[in-house]
């Protein structure tokens, strides 16, 4: 092999690399979330954890396609969920999920209106 041919591969490698560390650094906010939600899940059994689910997927598929509207829309009423408490969740376990999302979704790089948090969050 060349030299240029080297070159040219690690080249290659290298914006493989980069795009790849991209897009998983992207999405990893959507799984820490999900990861989230399987916490309170196990231990808030009786809660309808699915459409809270169901959003966290759609906002992960967003994600991946480059979908900042869906990301954003999917979002804003991910939290407006948990404000409301909708499906029944259990209210720790509300403050606590909107508390840690609020920490790790890039709310300023999609746009995401935040509502007021749960009642009882200070």
């Amino acid at each position: 092999m060349t030299r240029g041919v080297i070159v040219a591969a690690m080249f290659v490698c290298a914006l493989f690399l980069i795009s790849a560390s991209v897009g998983f650094a992207q999405s990893t906010w959507v799984d820490e979330l999900t990861n989230s939600l399987s916490f309170y899940k196990t231990n808030y059994p009786t809660s309808n954890w699915q459409p809270y689910e169901q959003k966290l997927i759609r906002v992960k598929d967003a994600v991946g396609k480059a979908d900042q509207q869906t990301v954003r829309t999917e979002m804003n009423k991910f939290f407006r969920m948990l404000q409301r408490r909708e499906s029944g969740i259990n209210d720790v376990a509300a403050d606590e999920l909107y508390n840690f999302a609020l920490m790790v979704t890039p709310i300023q790089e999609y746009g995401i209106s935040v509502p007021q948090p749960p009642t009882g969050v200070q």
